[in-house]
C-alpha cells in the first residue's frame, strides 16, 4: 500500500510541477509582451523567472531562447533566474541562447549573441552599482547614479561556466569558453578558454573539424 501511495504522490507532484511551469511560462511571456519586448519564436521559460523591465528600456530576445529557473530546472539549487533592465538600458539576446539560474542586470547595454550557453549561478553586470568615491557612497541615491557603467558584449557560440561573474565593459569573443567560477574583468579574444579570479588565458579552444 505504501508503494502505491508513493507512486501516486509522485504523479500528483509531477502534474503540479508541470502545471506551475506552464503558468510561470505564460506569465513571463505575458510580462515581456506588456513591456513591449521584441520576442522571437519558440521562447521557453521553465520555472519561475524574475523579470523587471523599465518602461523606457529596450529588450530584444531571439528565437529559441530558454530560461531555466529553480531547483528542478538547473544543476544547482538556486531560486530562479533574474533579468532586470533599467531606465534607457538595452538588452539584446540572440537566437538559440540560454541561461540557467543566472542573473542579468542591465543598466547600460548588454548584448548576448547566438548559441550562447550561460551556466547556473552566473551573474552579468554592466555597472559597478556603487561609486568609487567613498563620500558619494554616503548618499545611496547619489551612489547609484554615479556608479560607473560600460556595455558588455558576448559573442556567438560562447560558453560561460557555472558561478561565473562577467563584469562591466567586457567583450567576450566568438567561440570562447569561460571556466566555472571565473571572474571576467577584461576582454577575451575569439576562440580562447579563460578561467580563474581574475580570469586568465588557459589555452585555445578546440576548432570544429568535419
Amino acid at each position: 500500500m505504501s508503494i502505491i501511495i508513493y507512486h501516486i504522490t509522485r504523479i500528483i507532484l509531477s502534474l503540479f510541477r508541470r502545471t506551475m511551469d506552464f503558468l510561470w511560462h505564460q506569465h513571463a511571456i505575458g510580462y515581456c509582451k506588456t513591456s513591449h519586448c521584441q520576442l522571437g519564436s519558440n521562447i521557453r521559460f521553465k520555472g519561475r523567472a524574475l523579470l523587471k523591465f523599465h518602461k523606457s528600456s529596450k529588450i530584444t530576445i531571439g528565437d529559441s531562447f530558454i530560461c531555466n529557473s529553480g531547483f528542478y530546472h538547473s544543476i544547482d539549487n538556486g531560486i530562479c533566474s533574474k533579468i532586470c533592465v533599467g531606465p534607457d538600458a538595452e538588452l539584446v539576446i540572440g537566437n538559440n541562447s540560454g541561461i540557467s539560474n543566472s542573473c542579468i542586470l542591465c543598466h547600460s547595454k548588454i548584448v548576448i549573441g547566438n548559441y550562447v550557453n550561460i551556466g547556473a549561478g552566473t551573474m552579468i553586470f554592466d555597472s559597478n552599482f556603487h561609486s568609487t568615491d567613498w563620500k558619494m557612497r554616503e548618499d545611496r541615491q547619489k551612489d547609484i547614479l554615479h556608479s560607473d557603467k560600460a556595455p558588455v558584449f558576448i559573442g556567438n557560440h560562447v560558453f560561460i561556466g557555472a558561478n561565473s561573474l562577467i563584469c562591466k565593459g567586457v567583450t567576450i569573443g566568438d567561440k570562447s569558453m569561460i571556466a566555472a567560477g571565473s571572474v571576467v574583468i577584461c576582454n577575451i579574444p575569439e576562440g580562447e578558454i579563460w578561467g580563474g579570479n581574475p580570469a586568465k588565458f588557459i589555452k585555445k579552444a578546440s576548432t570544429h573539424k568535419n
